[in-house]
């Protein structure tokens, strides 16, 4: 049976389609280009798109074939010769969709482009990096003008696990939580961008918070330090305005309040007449705590009228608590010898050194709003700062009841204390407390107390029946809800690691009016001793490291060590007995030596070459020289005699 012709050209043309089905079938499948390996890198030429249309960067995989998606990729500016990678960014890759035009190869955010100086149709060099060598270990966040809880930070933390961050980057999250990355941290080095892992630690930065300054006004406030700036000055001149210039370029909203703070102590003679609030300390004298408000809940733009505002009331403030205010309080009784006594108005009472200074009080005094922080809550602020200014050294004698409520309510609102010290950083730890307390003992129901029971701040009941039998002794404490800053800028004698330093003053010793008869010119001190083979035209001059200076001091002026004791963990303990012993013993070197030493001060040495005496007033000298003497010695034993009264 023939077919026609019409069917046998249908059965060529479906042989043929048939055949070319075998054929594709049996075909080569297309090659795949093998994945990038870590330092790879390809130029291509960058768009810039709107944030709105995707806040990612976007790669075309057709330009640079190998790359994957979750490759970790770094973008520089300029070709592969001029690209540096301090200057780049890191994005992760996202799926390609398959929407991307054919001829754009890498589209950058906006933002990003201008952060990081990159062009439109301009060039980028794109590396593939290790993943795990860009985690960044802290990210500082600064928002402003909202309150942000516990929760919302845990959730932006999660939002951000798994991205790239870069500096100066606006993070929002559902519309609500807008912040800006202010700085990112890898291995102690601050990066411009990094990749954000579930170890990555965020510190949240409020530049809208409520901000409590105390100033401590003492008797070192209106002492010299030693650029001979007096303390007051320091606060007015130099702390204070540097604070709020840093906190205007910053652009915060911070609620600033100021308070000045201060503690007066009265003799037995002036009780009668300082009548009122009178407390005692643990040595059994008399004072009060005078606090005045300066600034209160104000927003600060312009601080030159409030620092001028400060000054005026250091004076004032002085002149308050010192005769203003016993002689309103005379005033205000009606009986004849109230009203004998307001026609004699005198200075009461004498200003406390920095150590016996309200410290806690005040603290616990702008604790107290925060205790209702439910109420009323501000939408607009977050987060409390409390700072001390003090020309103190962080060494304070305190209450040991006063301390242990104060760590109680810290603990439980979550607050810190920063203390600003003016003077030069101390020999010994700091910030450190002292206070009067029972040595702890073990008991039965130690375990209940856990790590506490031999501490002596918790761990000594002084309310049980063999409290009174046992002597108290002196603990220091160091508080670990306080840190400390030691603020020194002087302007005409710029910091120098290898420049000495004093850091103890004795006062009594600086009073004696040596330089009175010129006294201090005739002292010597000998060169240090040259290294052997060396001269000094021919070396240069060596400057030792801080670790040597800090060695030769402590073998110099390393103390004894101690007996061991049961203490605690951060507590050192001091008994009266021990303490009036190494007084003795510190007075009876100090007479042995006073007198070598002031032999030794005012033995006769030849002229100085640069400076040489003429003859005709070494007559003249030998006098002043001997009259110096006769006044130095003298005061010397009357301050040895008032140390061993002591």
């Amino acid at each position: 049976m023939s077919l026609s012709r019409p069917e046998s050209q249908a059965s060529q043309a479906g042989g043929r389609r048939r055949s070319n089905t075998v054929r594709s079938l049996h075909a080569p499948p297309p090659v795949l280009a093998p994945p990038l390996r870590i330092g790879d890198s390809k130029t291509l030429t960058t768009w810039v798109h709107d944030p709105r249309e995707s806040p990612h960067v976007t790669l075309n995989p057709h330009h640079w074939p190998g790359v994957v998606e979750g490759d970790m990729i770094r973008v520089c500016p300029g070709s592969a010769d001029t690209a540096d990678e301090a200057d780049g960014f890191l994005f992760i890759v996202v799926r390609d969709e398959g929407v991307l035009r054919h001829q754009l190869q890498v589209s950058v955010p906006h933002p990003v482009a201008d952060k990081f100086g990159i062009r439109n149709n301009g060039e980028v060099t794109l590396t593939k990096i290790d993943k795990s060598k860009c985690c960044a270990d802290y990210i500082e966040l600064t928002f402003q003008d909202q309150y942000l809880g516990r929760n919302e930070m845990w959730r932006l933390e999660r939002h951000l696990v798994g991205q790239c961050v870069w500096l100066e980057q606006e993070i929002s999250f559902i519309g609500v939580i807008g912040a800006r990355v202010q700085a990112i941290f890898i291995d102690g080095k601050e990066v411009p961008a990094a990749y954000v892992t579930s170890a990555t630690k965020l510190v949240y930065r409020s530049l809208s918070a409520k901000a409590t300054i105390f100033i401590q006004v003492c008797r070192e406030l209106w002492e010299f330090a030693s650029d001979g700036e007096r303390y007051n000055e320091k606060i007015v001149h130099s702390f204070l305005p540097a604070l709020f210039g840093k906190w205007r370029e910053a652009g915060t909203t911070h609620i600033v309040t100021i308070v000045l703070i201060s503690r007066v102590f009265y003799d037995s003679s002036e009780i009668e007449y300082a009548a009122g609030p009178l407390r005692r300390d643990d040595e059994g004298r008399s004072y009060k705590d005078f606090f005045k408000v300066i600034t209160d809940l104000e927003v600060l733009y312009d601080w030159k009228p409030t620092l001028v505002a400060l000054k005026d009331s250091f004076w004032a403030f002085q002149h308050d608590i010192l005769l203003a205010h016993h002689h309103h309080r005379a005033g205000l009784s009606s009986s004849p010898q109230a009203q004998a006594q307001t026609d004699h108005v005198r200075l009461v009472g004498q200003l406390s050194y920095a150590h016996d200074g309200p410290v806690l009080e005040a603290l616990n005094l702008g604790l107290n709003p925060g205790e209702t922080h439910y109420v009323d809550r501000s939408l607009s602020l977050t987060g409390a700062a409390t700072i001390v200014v003090t020309p103190g050294t962080g060494y304070f004698r305190v209450s040991k009841q006063l301390l242990r409520l104060t760590t109680t309510r810290l603990l439980d609102q979550g607050f810190a204390l920063d203390i600003v010290s003016l003077a030069k950083a101390p020999l010994h730890q700091s910030p450190i407390f002292a206070f009067q307390g029972l040595e702890p003992q073990a008991r039965a129901d130690a375990g209940k107390l856990g790590s506490r029971a031999l501490d002596p701040l918790w761990g000594c009941d002084e309310e049980s029946s063999d409290s009174v039998i046992r002597r108290k002794a002196t603990f220091w404490w160091e508080p670990f809800w306080m840190s400390i800053s030691f603020w020194d800028k002087q302007m005409d004698l710029p910091f120098r690691k290898d420049r000495f330093v004093a850091r103890a003053k004795m006062h009594e010793i600086e009073m004696l009016g040596l330089l009175d008869y010129d006294v201090l010119s005739n002292i010597k001190v000998p060169f240090l001793p040259e290294p052997l083979g060396s001269s000094i035209l021919d070396s240069e001059p060596q400057i030792i490291s801080q670790e040597e200076a800090d060695k030769f001091d402590m073998d110099i002026f390393a103390a004894p060590e101690p007996k061991p004791a049961l203490n605690a963990r951060s507590s050192i303990v001091s008994t009266s007995g021990i303490s009036a012993l190494h007084a003795s013993l510190r007075s009876n070197e100090l007479r042995r030596s006073t007198s070598s030493r002031v032999s030794e001060l005012f033995r006769v040495h030849p002229p100085i070459e640069e400076d040489p005496q003429p003859n005709h007033s070494e007559q003249m000298i030998d006098v002043q020289s001997s009259e110096a003497e006769k006044r130095l010695s003298a005061a010397m034993l009357d301050v040895l005699k008032e140390c061993k009264l002591r």
